[in-house]
C-alpha cells in the first residue's frame, strides 16, 4: 500500500513577501488616487492580484478561499455593529433627534463665538452622525460662507470644521472607521473608544482653547448669520423641535456606560427614538416611514441643500457598502496572514522593535507612510493594523493601544494629505487647498503629537493582562 504524502507548504521568502506588498500598494494606489475606482472594485482587484500571485508561489485555490473565509468569520460582530449604526442614524434623525441637537447647536451660534461654538457643534454632530464627511459637506459648507462673510481666514475657518467633524469620525460608535479599527486590531468597540479617550480628550481641550483664542482675535461686529437662520427654518418647517429627544442620545450613552454589548445599546437607541417619533412627529412623518427609516433611512427635500446633504441618510441599507469592503479587506488580510506574507515582510521591518515605545512609533510611522502611498484613510488603518497585531500580541501590550494609535494616525493623517482621497475631498467640498487648512487643524495634528508623548514616556501604554486589564506598562519599560 502507498504511503500518502502529504503537501508541503510552499516557503514564503522575505523577497516574495515584497513583491506581495509592493503589488498591493500599486493596485491601491491606482485604483484610489488615478482611476477614482469605487472602493469595493478596488479591494476585489486587490484580492485578485493577491491570490494570482501566490497560486503563482505554489498556494492551493481551496487554501485561499478557507482563509478567506476564516477572515470573514471574523467580521460578523462588526457586521451587526454597523446594521445597528445605521438603525441608530435613519431613526434618530426621522425621529427629530439629530435636528433638534442641530437647531439647538445653531441656537448659540454667535458672531463673536464663531469659532468656539462651530467647532463644538461639528464636533456634536459629526458624533450624532458619525460621519466626517456628511459633516463637512453640511456644516462645513455653511460655516465655510458665514465665516466669509466675517472676514475670517478661510484656512482657519475649515481647520476648525475639518477638528470639529473630525472628532465625531474618530470618536462616535457609529463612524465607519471607529469600527473599523477595533475589528482589525482584535479589541471591541467601547474599548477602542475608552482608549482614544486618553489622546482625544487633551486634544480636544487645547483645539477648544486655541479656537477660543482665535475667534476672540477676529472682528465680527454687524455680521449677518442668515445661511444659519435658513437652516433653523428648514429644520423647524420639516420637525418637531423638543428637548426631550434628547433623552434618546443620553440613554444610548449610558447603556454604553453600564458596558451593555454595542449592538444592544444603539439597538435601544433607535427603538426609543422610533416611539418618541410615533408621539413627536406625527404632523411631519408617517409611523410606516418613521419604522422603515430603521432599514432604508430618512429622505426628504426641504428646499435647503446643506440640511438635505446632511440629514438624508442612514438605514440598514446605507452600511451595505462598508460591510462589502469590511469583508474584503478581512479576508484579504487573514490571505496575507496565513500565507506567510505579513510575518516575512515584518520579521526585517520590526527587528529592531524591541520595546512599547518603538512599537507605537513604528505603528504612527507605518500609518502615515501607507496613507501617503496608497491615497486610502481606510487602508492606513487596515494595513498597519494587520502587520502590526501580533507584535503587539508578542510585546504584551494590549490591542487597545494599537487601535487608537491607527486612529490617532491613520485616521488623522489622511486629511491632511493633498493627494489623499480624504483630502482630496475635504478641499473640494470646503473650496480651499489641503495645505491652507492644514495649519489650523489642530485637533488632527495634535492627536499624533499626544500619541508619540505617550509613547515616548509610557503613558497609558497598557498591558495586555487580561479582558478588563488596563494597566499601563511602565515609563521605564517603554523606553527603547
Amino acid at each position: 500500500m502507498a504511503k500518502e504524502t502529504t503537501r508541503k507548504p510552499p516557503n514564503m521568502t522575505l523577497g516574495k513577501a515584497v513583491i506581495c506588498i509592493v503589488a498591493l500598494v500599486v493596485v491601491l494606489f491606482l485604483g484610489f488616487a488615478v482611476f477614482a475606482l469605487d472602493t469595493k472594485v478596488v479591494f476585489l482587484l486587490a484580492i485578485a492580484v493577491i491570490g494570482i500571485l501566490l497560486g503563482i508561489y505554489g498556494f492551493s485555490m481551496k487554501q485561499m478561499m478557507d482563509w478567506f473565509v476564516e477572515g470573514c468569520k471574523g467580521s460578523i460582530e462588526i457586521i451587526l455593529i454597523l446594521l445597528s449604526v445605521g438603525a441608530v442614524i435613519g431613526s434618530w434623525i426621522i425621529s427629530g433627534v439629530v435636528p433638534t441637537i442641530i437647531y439647538y447647536g445653531l441656537t448659540f451660534l454667535t458672531p463673536s463665538a464663531f469659532m468656539i461654538t462651530g467647532f463644538l457643534l461639528c464636533c456634536i454632530v459629526s458624533f450624532c452622525v458619525g460621519s466626517s464627511y456628511s459633516t463637512l459637506a453640511t456644516l462645513g459648507v455653511a460655516f465655510m460662507g458665514i465665516g466669509a462673510g466675517l472676514g475670517i481666514n478661510p484656512g482657519l475657518t475649515g481647520g476648525m470644521v475639518l477638528s470639529g467633524a473630525m472628532f465625531g469620525d474618530k470618536m462616535s460608535p457609529f463612524s465607519d472607521t471607529t469600527n473599523l479599527a477595533p475589528a482589525v486590531s482584535g479589541t471591541t468597540l467601547f474599548k477602542h473608544i475608552n482608549s482614544m479617550l486618553y489622546t482625544t480628550v487633551p486634544a480636544f481641550a487645547i483645539t477648544a482653547i486655541l479656537y477660543i483664542i482665535l475667534g476672540a482675535r477676529v472682528d465680527t461686529s454687524g455680521a449677518e448669520l442668515a445661511l444659519a437662520d435658513e437652516m433653523m427654518a428648514s429644520i423647524t418647517a420639516n420637525f418637531t423641535i423638543n428637548p426631550i429627544l434628547l433623552i434618546i442620545p443620553v440613554l444610548t450613552i449610558v447603556l454604553a456606560v453600564l458596558k451593555l454589548p454595542p449592538v444592544i445599546a444603539m439597538l435601544a437607541g433607535s427603538f426609543g427614538a422610533v416611539i418618541l417619533g410615533f408621539i413627536l412627529q406625527s404632523g411631519h412623518s408617517d409611523p410606516i416611514a418613521i419604522l422603515n427609516s430603521l432599514g432604508v433611512g430618512y429622505f426628504n427635500e426641504s428646499g435647503v441643500p446643506e440640511i438635505d446633504r446632511l440629514l438624508n441618510r442612514g438605514g440598514m441599507i446605507s452600511m451595505m457598502d462598508v460591510i462589502a469592503w469590511t469583508l474584503q479587506c478581512l479576508g484579504m488580510g487573514e490571505m496575507l496572514k496565513q500565507s506567510g506574507v505579513i510575518n516575512a515582510f515584518l520579521s526585517r521591518l520590526l527587528a529592531g522593535v524591541k520595546k512599547p515605545r518603538g512599537l507605537v512609533l513604528g505603528t504612527l510611522g507605518f500609518s502615515l507612510v501607507t496613507a501617503c502611498l496608497t491615497a486610502s484613510q481606510y487602508l492606513a488603518i487596515i494595513l498597519p493594523g494587520m502587520m502590526m497585531k501580533d507584535k503587539y500580541t508578542e510585546m504584551k501590550v494590549s490591542k487597545r493601544v494599537l487601535s487608537r494609535t491607527l486612529e490617532d494616525g491613520g485616521t488623522m493623517f489622511s486629511f491632511l494629505i493633498p493627494w489623499d482621497t480624504a483630502g482630496i475631498y475635504t478641499s473640494s467640498v470646503l473650496g480651499i487647498a489641503t495645505l491652507t487648512y492644514a495649519p489650523y487643524a489642530f485637533l488632527l495634528i495634535l492627536c499624533p503629537i499626544i500619541a508619540t508623548i505617550y509613547a515616548c514616556t509610557g503613558l497609558f501604554i497598557f498591558k495586555d493582562e487580561g479582558e478588563d486589564d488596563e494597566t499601563p506598562v511602565p515609563a521605564t519599560a517603554a523606553a527603547e
